[in-house]
């Protein structure tokens, strides 16, 4: 009996020693340590596609948004320059089993020097698995438009042409020129122009001579009777016999 409580006694005991130091051993894996004052560590495991969960409204920028260098021995981060336009909200340095995550506000201005990730039982950091930012671009375009006004002036040149037209004396039945310039060629027109015939002047538009030819008119009507009846004679003499 006395055996059997001794067992159990012992028993409960160990029980209680583990229990006790099982906090103690688990401790240093759920609670990182992030080895930099700037940083919070926090155990697990994040990627850039997480920024909005981590910080809402952010998404991961990309590497050319950043001027960064990192040192030969994987473990330090120094970032000098953001590209304009962009605002960084936070820094992920992921290694181990755990990641440190660096606040712009914690930060302050650049540069941001010696970014790590949590320590680990070495006491020192662990090498960078991977690294992201989150934070936000100006997406915005602003598009200028520019009027070009074209005026259009429909110039007329009015070109004048002058007739240089020479005129020679004619008389009746000889020819006269006239040349009328061209601003391609020159044109040499000729008119031959005809003697006018004068109208047949009226018997009142004669001109008077002072000649008047009226005993002319009736000495030819004597005669022309004379002739008739000299004629009839010789018919009556020539029935008689």
């Amino acid at each position: 009996m006395r055996s059997y409580l001794k067992m159990l006694v012992a028993t409960a005991t160990l029980t209680g020693a583990v229990l006790c130091a099982a906090p103690a051993i688990a401790q240093p894996g759920d609670v990182p340590s992030s080895g930099d004052d700037r940083a919070t560590a926090v155990a697990g495991n994040k990627v850039g596609k997480d920024c909005g969960t981590l910080f809402a409204g952010s998404h991961a920028l990309a590497a050319g948004d950043l001027t960064f260098t990192v040192d030969g021995s994987n473990t330090y981060i120094d970032i000098t320059a953001i590209k304009d336009g962009v605002e960084v909200v936070a820094v992920i340095v992921k290694g181990g089993p755990a990641y440190n995550v660096y606040e712009v506000a914690d930060l302050g201005d650049l540069a941001w020097l010696d970014l790590h990730s949590p320590l680990v039982s070495s006491g020192k950091p662990a090498q960078i698995s991977h690294w992201f930012a989150c934070g936000v671009k100006d997406t915005t375009t602003t598009t200028t438009e520019t009027s070009t006004s074209t005026s259009t002036t429909d110039t007329t040149e009015t070109t004048e042409t002058t007739t240089e037209t020479t005129t020679e004396s004619s008389t009746p039945g000889e020819s006269s020129s006239s040349e009328v310039p061209s601003s391609n060629s020159t044109a040499v027109t000729t008119t031959t122009t005809s003697a006018e015939i004068a109208p047949v002047a009226e018997d009142d538009d004669l001109a008077s001579t002072g000649f008047n030819g009226g005993w002319l008119v009736l000495l030819g009507a004597v005669l022309l009777l004379g002739g008739g009846a000299a004629l009839v004679l010789v018919r009556m003499r020539s029935a008689r016999h």
